[in-house]
């Protein structure tokens, strides 16, 4: 796991990098050279007579350079890390492993989506296009499914921040079913607009969408996120550091410590310690099986200079219970979650598997949008089935079944039905897809 790779600087030569800083300049440096370029292309003799749409093409472009400015100006700093003190020790804006991941997987769906293109005789610009176009509807979408699903994290602040914490994104919270409708919908308006077919459209970015969920897996690895139950089968599994989130888990379950609770809590909502593991930290710090738990409560150890600030926060944990306080130091807890099933890994391979798999299927079948349908079919059904070695996430509607399984039914009951009712219509393809763009050897 290593959620965060490095920070971009705060400060460099006396000057900060973001607000009022470096990238600001920077980006006036690349406003001007714009600017110097579309005059200078109006005046070549190639664009005799355009000199009168200068002003309008260097307005019409104004608009984006403002917002990229405000957001060096307003944004960035806002999610500059910190180390609480007096005063506050700012580290800098921290490059994630999964936001590079996820960047990778875009990048690379836009790839193979232009080498498909490029047999079929589509234009890379507008395969570039339709990818911008999705990566802000797939990116707007991820987050909005997040930020419902845990609007509890989100409710209790004040307005200001609560807006600041939905955009913050360099912590991670993306979903990948939002991520997808996101997307897709997009995708809808990008072939509105542009006038293209929307059902080959589908056919011809379904690869990129797996390639990128596969990318986005290992970047979920590296968070620390989408994480894996508790292995005690002799089958791989993988441990995870203090700070990440299947070792918080674990820890404020009491599994951690070696404790095993009852079913059922008390009155005042305690819960009776039903076993603790000999040799435990639990053991160790002398909690019996008996005792009544309140709660655990994990806290991060204090920072000191000798610190990674790259790595995973050390913790320390205050255990309540019998109306006493147990006091776990960071140096006391392990060192390590206990082994889970690796998800991640797991998710990661099934995506790149079935990538392969829709691209030798794209040319063979006779309608527009099967090869889409089944992608998403397949999908559905191993992401309902990942879910029964995850442990992040909860039963949903009173049952066992996660908020991903029931989108997964519903995903793959829909694309069953969709199939059967194209196969009822007149075979067409709008584009000439080719047996010899199949990958071969």
């Amino acid at each position: 796991m290593r959620s965060t790779l490095f920070f971009i600087p705060h400060e460099f030569a006396g000057l900060t990098v973001f607000g009022f800083g470096w990238l600001l300049i920077a980006l006036a440096l690349a406003c001007a050279g714009w600017i110097a370029h579309t005059i200078w292309s109006h005046k070549r003799p190639t664009s005799a007579g355009k000199e009168t749409d200068l002003v309008a093409e260097i307005v019409s472009g104004l608009p984006i350079w403002a917002v990229a400015a405000a957001l060096v100006v307003f944004l960035l700093p806002n999610v500059e890390q910190s180390i609480p003190g007096t005063p506050p020790i700012i580290l800098g804006l921290p490059i994630r492993g999964y936001g590079v991941l996820v960047l990778t997987g875009l990048l690379s769906g836009i790839g193979i989506t232009i080498h498909r293109g490029r047999s079929l005789g589509i234009s890379p610009d507008l395969i570039i296009s339709l990818g911008f176009w999705m990566m802000l509807g797939g990116v707007a979408g991820a987050r909005i499914f997040y930020v419902v699903q845990k609007w509890d994290e989100f409710s209790d602040k004040a307005l200001g921040q609560r807006l600041l914490a939905i955009v913050k994104l360099t912590e991670g919270g993306l979903v990948i079913y939002g991520g997808m409708i996101g997307g897709i919908l997009a995708a809808i308006v990008f072939c509105y607009k542009n006038r293209q077919p929307l059902r080959a459209i589908g056919d011809l970015v379904a690869p990129a969408f797996l390639i990128g969920l596969a990318f986005g897996r290992i970047g979920c690895l590296m968070n620390g996120c989408c994480f894996g139950g508790v292995c005690t089968a002799n089958l791989p599994t993988i441990q995870f550091p203090q700070g990440s989130g299947p070792y918080l888990v674990q820890l404020e379950s009491g599994k951690l410590l070696g404790i095993e609770l009852a079913e059922r809590q008390a009155k005042n909502g305690d819960v009776a310690i039903a076993r603790v593991e000999p040799e435990s930290p639990a053991a160790e710090a002398g909690i019996r099986p008996g005792s009544l738990l309140e709660k655990i409560e994990v806290f991060n150890a204090p920072f000191s200079a000798n610190s990674d600030p790259a790595a995973p926060p050390k913790l320390v944990a205050d255990v309540r219970l019998d109306n006493s306080v147990i006091n776990f130091s960071s140096t006391q807890l392990p060192a390590r979650s206990l082994p889970v099933h690796p998800s991640q890994i797991y998710a990661a391979i099934n995506a790149a598997l079935l990538c392969w798999l829709i691209w030798c299927i794209q040319p063979l079948p006779r309608w527009d949008g099967m090869a889409f349908l089944i992608a998403i079919l397949l999908a559905a059904c191993s992401r309902f089935l990942e879910e029964g070695i995850r442990s992040d996430e909860g039963g949903q509607l009173g049952t066992s079944l996660s908020i991903a399984q029931w989108i997964s039914l519903i995903a793959a009951g829909t694309a069953v039905v969709l199939i059967f009712l194209l196969r009822k219509t007149t075979p067409y393809r709008a584009w000439n897809w080719s047996k010899r763009s199949i990958p071969t050897g």
